[in-house]
């Protein structure tokens, strides 16, 4: 499952790169020319109207690339996206070596006891966030801990059974089924269960004849999600498309016409 991680190191470089715009900008008001870049500054400071002027304009294009860069990022949940809108579901009787989406229900072989609820699973994605609050009482949440952990499981359709060796799955598009806070942290669990309708992509393999499913080394993608949620996805992902699209179109109208 896709976590914040990412997102967060690149939230602290645009703040840390802020503040030593700040810092400097302090500095350079006490020191002037005895500071690094001080003609620069000195440029900037005495053409100040010009500079906001391109400010206006260099900001919002700078915030389009980065979202921009941010949705086109590559990662595990965005590969299993992309390649079940493509791949058609086979049955699991006639599934061919290579990579495979099947969908059937979870059968559990190897419980697991969740971190949260202790509830009996076939596997879990869990976190740990620190809680902090604002001056006005307002929660934020900060992930310090995460783990997915999944045993070997079958999936069946009416065709037939297949087992899955877990190591390296992801739980895509799916809620947490258990929540928990105390002592300023808050713990979450997505689970695994017997008998749950999934839709799976991996790879087909075989050992001594008997086939399974695993990881896709070329793809770097086993991935599970609700048979039920990802059909709402597909339906509505086009209308998301289409949406950014247009949003990109007007923030370009809008720079153009800044630039006028």
């Amino acid at each position: 499952m896709e976590g914040n991680k990412g997102r967060s190191y690149i939230g602290y470089i645009i703040l840390g790169i802020i503040a030593s715009c700040f810092i400097y900008f302090i500095l350079w008001v006490i020191f002037k020319d005895k500071m690094p870049l001080h003609e620069y500054a000195y440029e900037i400071a005495n053409n100040y109207d010009s500079y906001a002027e391109k400010a206006i304009i260099i900001i919002p294009l700078a915030v389009f690339v980065l979202i921009f860069i941010t949705l086109m990022k590559p990662g595990a949940g965005k590969r299993f996206l992309r390649l079940q809108s493509s791949l058609p579901t086979s049955k699991i009787h006639s599934v061919a070596k290579g990579l495979v989406e099947i969908e059937g229900a979870l059968i559990m072989k190897d419980p697991l006891s969740s971190p949260v609820k202790n509830e009996v699973c076939i596997g879990y994605y869990y976190t740990i966030e620190d809680i902090e609050r604002d001056s006005d009482g307002k929660e934020s949440y900060r992930t310090i801990h995460r783990e997915t952990q999944c045993n070997v499981f079958q999936v069946t359709d009416a065709t037939g059974t297949i087992d899955v060796e877990a190591e390296g799955i992801e739980l895509v598009l799916l809620g947490e089924t258990n929540i928990s806070s105390h002592s300023g942290k808050r713990y979450k669990e997505t689970l695994l269960k017997d008998g749950q309708k999934m839709l799976l992509v991996g790879y087909a393999d075989s050992k001594n004849g008997v086939p399974f499913i695993r990881k896709d080394e070329h793809y770097k993608i086993l991935g599970i999600t609700s048979a039920s949620g990802i059909t709402v996805w597909n339906k509505y992902q086009p209308l998301l498309r289409s949406f950014m699209f247009t949003c990109s179109i007007i923030l370009l109208i809008i720079i153009y016409i800044l630039t006028q």
